[in-house]
């Protein structure tokens, strides 16, 4: 019990910042910085599990989280949280947090932290049209959830429709400024070709927040105006030399310019120390689809068995990186993957991040990003990949 009170007599500045919306919080909400947290002791129990939680003991929090309703805390607020608690989790948990999130709705419909994490539960479960119903009543509910607006931005973006995409972002953007919503925005006016300005939308991202995934994009979009030398300049001051030659040769290699893209990915596999597995794939990629020769120092360095393994962090190839993200939840959202587009983000939220977070803000890159005029193909529910990636979710 003494614990339990000091850990909610440090925690209760870190409640009220998780709370955030019209006492109901959680999902990452940034928004009013007091909410209703209940009544005397729940309140206190409430504050405590958020700081177990906090100090990475999701059982203590999960059990505090239920005490704390018993003992008086806002029923919508305490189910929230007990849906952030499960989305963290990992994917088994989502039927726990969607079941969580519902039951937050039940006490206070118009809470809008658990509509939020109920769309970023559905989401990841694999709905992307009941998603972005719920995405889309939590905005109406309160506008001002970031996370809510990456995410539903994200799904319009995957489903080929940049311009809605836009149009959410914009609309979450006039509210609040949001450095992964900027950075996600970005994105979209890359897809519809509209390179100068994404450019600008990543100047800003990045100025408001310093992360490679930004930093990547700005250099991708310096690339489709053939600003080569100021994309280089961007790549190496958000990753290694390798790195960035690599990413220039990706670049030259979307452009059509097949000798340059070779020459870049030489320079990228000779600036690494150890066998660079990421630029040696995209040499090989470029050969076989372009007959182009590959040099016999490099053929020789390729090993036949993994004796020599990929360095620790191997970059990924470049490819547009949102953010992110869900939260990330998830959206929120970061080393860009170099060629190959993987789609990538999601890792599953911390568990030390309320709903809709995901713990690594870092940013696997989603995919590379169509030619202007070219939607990605269209369906009903995310990919395994997709689900997995949060990318474009803060």
């Amino acid at each position: 019990m003494k614990r339990r009170m000091r850990l909610a007599g440090a925690a209760l500045a870190l409640a009220l910042g998780l709370a955030g919306l019209a006492g109901c919080g959680g999902s990452g909400a940034k928004a009013k910085p007091k909410a209703d947290l209940g009544s005397g002791q729940g309140a206190a129990v409430l504050a405590a599990g958020d700081a177990a939680l906090a100090h990475g003991e999701p059982q203590e929090a999960g059990r505090l989280y239920l005490e704390a309703l018993g003992a008086g805390a806002a029923p919508a607020l305490v189910h929230t949280r007990m849906g952030d608690l499960y989305l963290g989790m990992g994917m088994d948990n989502l039927p726990k947090a969607a079941m969580a999130y519902r039951e937050a709705l039940k006490s206070d419909p118009k809470c809008a932290p658990a509509m939020q994490g109920l769309g970023f539960a559905i989401y990841l479960s694999g709905n992307k049209a009941e998603a972005s119903l719920a995405l889309a009543k939590a905005l109406e509910l309160d506008p001002r959830l970031p996370r809510a607006a990456a995410l539903l931005g994200t799904i319009e973006a995957r489903e080929g429709r940049p311009e809605a995409a836009l149009a959410v972002y914009d609309r979450s953007l006039a509210v609040a400024f949001d450095p992964d919503v900027e950075n996600n925005r970005g994105l979209a006016l890359l897809m519809l070709g509209r390179s100068e300005e994404a450019v600008a939308a990543f100047r800003k991202a990045g100025t408001a927040k310093k992360s490679p995934k930004i930093a990547n994009n700005l250099g991708l979009a310096l690339c489709r105006l053939g600003r080569y030398d100021e994309a280089y300049t961007t790549f190496a001051g958000a990753a290694s030399e390798a790195t960035a030659l690599n990413n220039l040769g990706v670049c030259y290699m979307e452009a059509g310019n097949k000798a340059k893209a070779q020459e870049y990915f030489e320079r990228a596999i000779a600036a690494n120390p150890r066998f660079y597995a990421v630029a040696q794939e995209n040499l090989s990629r470029l050969s076989a689809a372009e007959e182009v020769s590959l040099p016999s120092a490099v053929a020789a360095a390729a090993p036949s068995s993994p004796a020599t393994p990929p360095p620790a962090a191997t970059p990924k190839p470049l490819a547009p990186a949102s953010t992110g993200a869900p939260a990330a939840a998830v959206p929120t959202p970061a080393t860009p993957k170099p060629l190959a587009p993987a789609p990538a983000q999601p890792a599953a939220p911390s568990a030390s991040q309320p709903a809709v977070q995901p713990a690594a803000k870092a940013a696997r890159p989603l995919q590379e990003s169509p030619a202007k005029g070219q939607a990605p193909a269209a369906s009903g529910k995310p990919s395994a990949v997709e689900r997995l990636d949060r990318s474009e979710m803060p």
